[in-house]
């Protein structure tokens, strides 16, 4: 995994799984990832057997998931076989990615607006990507785009996440796209390369589904046996801080704005982010959840206070908190923030169900 995430679970995925386990039902089987992110937690939920269906608002996150788990293994790329794109092999997948890797670059979206040439557009030499790694990701995905009528779904969701990886492995950032360095990092001038990827093979059976929506206009919708939900705890807006690989993944090519060169970040702004609408948020997904156990993660430094969390749950059923202590997000070099954060696992039982 190339993205540095805010709040990404991969280092607490074992306390998330094994927690959950230990407090919901044997007789659970389908989980709804409300917030998926990069789909660590959605990974690790194939990976026990579980039916999943993540949802994001992030175009790019819902990607990521879906590149996840709608992929038990190395796909066939039979389209691109059959149409004499790619030849014949035992292994298709590397060979798509060495075709991809082997492309000449051009000068598209990317390379006029994030590399030093934005200078032609803007005035501003933004430096997110050299020139060279900017022309590479323009080409690949201009022939990703050129080939969605011999792609799967699945298929073409691995591509683009394999995209946003390699992309992410030489952007010239200190950690997310809210604004670019001023010098070159050593891994930023680095060609930039598409690269095999593990699979996480599900149960027999197990289905798979994805999602982009704003989850409160979709949780009352559905029915699950697990809901487990990772919203945004700080003020930090996803949709700001990932707008490069937003706009990569949908190749929509959107007007931009500052010296940064921003998307229409706001139009996919959280309220879990702000202090006054966090609590609101949190209690209509629990008022309108329908599900036997409500999973949410959450931790110490977060805009919602945990006894305002646990009266939230508590007036929905029984509630059960396991903690972890972990080591924080450096967002800067500051000496006064806090080297560890406590991580809450709040574990609700609904008073309705029979679980």
């Amino acid at each position: 995994m190339g993205i540095e995430y805010l709040g990404n679970k991969r280092n607490l995925e074992n306390f998330i799984m094994e927690n959950l386990v230990k407090h919901t039902s044997d007789s659970c089987h389908s989980c709804f990832d409300a917030f998926c992110g990069t789909g660590s937690v959605s990974a690790a939920l194939k990976k026990k057997g579980y039916s999943v269906t993540a949802n994001d608002f992030l175009v790019v996150s819902a990607n990521m998931t879906a590149a996840i788990l709608l992929n038990d293994e190395a796909p066939s790329f039979s389209g691109l076989v059959e149409n004499g794109i790619i030849s014949e092999t035992d292994d298709p997948y590397s060979a798509v990615l060495c075709y991809l890797n082997s492309l000449n670059g051009v000068e598209g979206f990317i390379t006029m607006n994030y590399s030093p040439l934005s200078i032609k557009n803007c005035d501003t030499e933004r430096m997110y990507f050299s020139v060279e790694n900017a022309k590479k990701i323009d080409a690949i995905r201009e022939k990703i785009e050129g080939w969605t009528c011999f792609l799967a779904e699945s298929e073409s969701a691995l591509l683009l996440a394999d995209l946003v990886d390699a992309t992410a492995a030489v952007s010239n950032i200190a950690g997310t796209y809210g604004c670019y360095m001023k010098y070159w990092k050593k891994k930023a001038l680095k060609p930039i390369e598409m690269v095999k990827r593990d699979f996480v093979a599900g149960k027999p059976g197990a289905r798979y589904a994805i999602m982009n929506d704003n989850v409160k206009d979709i949780i009352a919708e559905y029915d699950f046996d697990i809901i487990y939900a990772d919203p945004p705890y700080t003020k930090r807006q996803y949709s700001a801080y990932y707008h490069i690989l937003e706009t990569i993944v949908m190749n929509d090519h959107p007007k931009l704005v500052g010296s940064t060169g921003m998307r229409n970040w706001k139009e996919k702004t959280s309220a879990f982010c702000y202090k006054r609408k966090a609590p609101g948020a949190l209690r209509y997904m629990v008022e309108h959840a329908r599900c036997k156990y409500f999973l949410l993660s959450y931790n110490d430094e977060g805009q919602i206070k945990h006894e305002e969390i646990m009266t939230v749950l508590s007036a929905k059923g029984e509630v059960v908190v396991e903690e972890m202590k972990y080591k924080r997000y450096k967002s800067n070099n500051s000496d006064n923030q806090r080297k560890d954060v406590i991580e809450r696992l709040y574990i609700l039982r609904m008073g309705n169900s029979d679980a």
